[in-house]
């Protein structure tokens, strides 16, 4: 078959057998040499070549040494009872020795050519007055063919290394792409934009290709990074123009006049009125709307949203809530049901736990039509749900829905999309930079809620913290304490069941069934009992893990503790944190941490401390982790082309500018790019 591009090229030309060809389909989404090409490494080994007698005994870094091998034998050594072959390698060059040594896949190694030039790299030991590599890699020398100092890594799963697809494996298949592609000089010589932009740092894109995974310098390396982050901004800015045609809510009717006039128990204030202004205008629009609504815990957001359904209600759509779990959901429903039962609307609850045969009818009302609001968790995504007019999407919590799960709700009938939380993860804080999410912020919670106080005591005062939960116990409050794991072996951190122990000894004034556990490796019949005898305050302490973290609404508790608070991220310790809070008493967000923790942890914690604004936390989210991958499933900062919104203001500013030349000279792209799929 014959192929436009080298880069078209499926990898089976590559030579790789049936196996190998499956796990790059499955497990990394490659199929072509493009795809290929386009897995940058998540890293780079530093090796320069060098004489063996050069190699000095104190460092263990990684090297690369041409010389022949003189000797080679295979030992066998006896270790708890069972007998491990090794097999050593003498290297030589003309100014000494060194030993390679193998215990993985000797017999592989067995057949090395004597007295032939080779190529070893590898990262060098000194054992027993020896300088050593152990499992080095090794190719024959060749003194026509580069060599590079500056090695790529890439992420690579076990499985992949236990079949035979590791880093090596990787950099030969991109060898032989690479050297198809510096002799066809036609093939992707320039990025889109070149011709809109001044900067001088920027290379050809195949030259940015080629250094990405071989750089013959830093200098290199540096320029390839920059044009290919330069792209992916370009891409991303590019992207945010389009416009996504959307279902326009023209009027107020019936059903929002009778329930804001006449059923809305308090006055919205005037942060929740501005917001749900900014809402309403972008409804009014024939464009989708893509918010994110941002506002503390206790801070009214739900109400704003339960507005902007009963709106699209009166002009002719469904609406519906995505709740991250199923006690979310069930608060939601209870809500919108004990808000709304006087207007007559029917609204309806899907979840895992609703039976075979309510999840029939739901579905089958839904798609006549005959549900107006739906509130469930990720059962609202399944192929099953289909509705007859959905025209608002409300996603609650976003930063517990993976990426996929989030736009597969988007893209059902291409709703208006209202996005709630009280602290943004940091790739939709970075959407909202890149200005294709808008943002309301509701500033001030009502009258009356008071700040909740976070404090942090090192783990030897941890003896204060209980003092405080003590005195909030006897005032009749009720107490979380949450620990990051449920039971470990391996790391040391205070695990849940030995927490819950701690506690009851500590507690003695308590009845032990006025101590509750609550994990995610209970099933949902044991969760709902301690969930109940909470909220029934049978219970005044509920040892638990983060399945606290969104959804549970107990007004009465005054206190959270976090054992090794050091260990979460900040948007997950500030969620935690509007777990209290919610009444009209004073609440404290307790951290403890032992002393040993390192800067980033201690710099979170302080954070906390010092701020409860939760736009504030997610900022400095960002910051610490990165936006993530903008334009794919990628929803972690830790991907390795990804631009810091801070760190690299000015490349955003350039990349921004170069956008805007590239649109003025090519004034049809909004134009073709204004679309709506059905």
């Amino acid at each position: 078959m014959y192929y436009n591009s080298i880069l078209q090229k499926p990898i089976e030309y590559l030579k790789l057998n049936s196996k190998k060809i499956y796990l790059f389909n499955k497990e990394l989404n490659i199929y072509t040499y493009k795809d290929l090409i386009l897995y940058y490494p998540n890293g780079y080994i530093y090796a320069k070549l060098k004489n063996i007698s050069e190699l000095g005994q104190n460092d263990n870094n990684f090297i690369q040494v041409v010389g022949k091998i003189i000797d080679l034998k295979e030992l066998k050594i006896k270790k708890n009872n069972n007998i491990k072959k090794v097999l050593i390698a003498l290297l030589v060059d003309k100014t000494g020795s060194i030993e390679l040594i193998w215990f993985k896949k000797i017999n592989f190694f067995k057949n090395l050519e004597k007295n032939v030039l080779i190529l070893v790299f590898g990262k060098k030991v000194f054992f027993k007055n020896k300088i050593q590599i152990i499992h080095p890699v090794i190719q024959k020398f060749n003194i026509k063919k580069k060599i590079y100092s500056i090695y790529p890594t890439y992420s690579l799963s076990k499985n992949l290394r236990k079949n035979g697809i590791d880093n090596f494996f990787i950099i030969n298949l991109l060898k032989i792409i690479v050297k198809k592609l510096e002799n066809n000089s036609k093939e992707i010589n320039h990025f889109i934009f070149h011709k809109y932009t001044n900067d001088k740092k920027l290379i050809t894109k195949k030259n940015a290709l080629i250094q990405i995974h071989f750089p013959e310098s830093l200098n290199n390396l540096i320029k390839a990074r920059y044009s290919l982050k330069f792209e992916k901004l370009f891409l991303i800015k590019l992207f945010s123009k389009k416009i996504i045609k959307g279902k326009p809510f023209l009027k107020i009717g019936k059903k929002f006049n009778s329930f804001y006039k006449n059923h809305l128990p308090f006055n919205l204030t005037e942060d929740q009125k501005n917001v749900f202004r900014e809402i309403r205008n972008d409804l009014k629009k024939p464009i989708q709307m893509n918010r994110l609504l941002q506002g503390e815990v206790g801070s009214g957001k739900t109400i704003i949203a339960m507005l902007a359904m009963l709106l699209a209600l009166d002009n002719g759509f469904q609406s519906c809530i995505m709740a991250p779990t199923e006690i979310l959901a069930i608060q939601h429903y209870n809500y919108f049901t004990k808000m709304l039962y006087k207007i007559n609307i029917k609204i309806a609850l899907l979840t895992k736990s609703t039976s075979f045969c309510d999840k029939n009818n739901i579905h089958n009302l839904l798609i006549k039509g005959k549900i107006s609001f739906l509130i469930g968790t990720h059962s609202l995504i399944q192929d099953k749900v289909k509705f007859k007019n959905l025209g608002l999407a409300i996603i609650d919590e976003q930063q517990k829905f993976g990426v996929e799960q989030r736009e597969k709700i988007y893209k059902n009938n291409f709703p208006h999309v209202l996005i709630m939380t009280a602290t943004p993860i940091p790739r939709t804080l970075a959407k909202v930079f890149y200005k294709n999410l808008s943002i309301s912020i509701i500033k001030h919670k009502p009258i009356g809620k008071i700040p909740i106080k976070t404090i942090h005591f090192w783990n030897e005062y941890r003896y204060k913290a209980f003092e405080i939960i003590e005195n909030e116990i006897l005032k009749g409050r009720q107490i979380y304490i949450v620990y990051p794991i449920v039971n470990t072996e391996k790391r040391n951190y205070k695990n849940l069941i030995n927490g819950y122990e701690e506690v009851v000894k500590r507690f003695k004034f308590l009845k032990r069934d006025q101590i509750g556990l609550l994990h995610g490796k209970m099933n949902n019949k044991e969760k709902e009992i301690q969930m109940n005898k909470f909220l029934n305050k049978k219970t005044k302490i509920i040892v638990t893990t983060t399945i606290i973290e969104v959804g549970i609404n107990v007004v009465n508790v005054s206190v959270i503790l976090i054992e090794n608070a050091n260990v979460f991220g900040l948007s997950q310790l500030h969620q935690l944190r509007g777990r209290v809070g919610r009444g009209k008493h004073v609440s404290f967000c307790i951290l403890l941490s032992e002393r040993s923790i390192n800067p980033l942890g201690l710099s979170r914690i302080n954070k906390m401390c010092n701020t409860n604004n939760g736009l504030e936390i997610a900022k400095e989210d960002l910051k610490l982790r990165g936006g993530g991958n903008l334009i794919g499933n990628e929803q972690s900062g830790k991907k390795y082309l990804f631009t810091n919104i801070f760190k690299h203001n000015e490349l955003i500013k350039e990349v921004f500018l170069t956008v805007d030349r590239f649109i003025k000279k090519n004034p049809n792209f909004i134009k073709n790019n204004y679309f709506h799929k059905n």
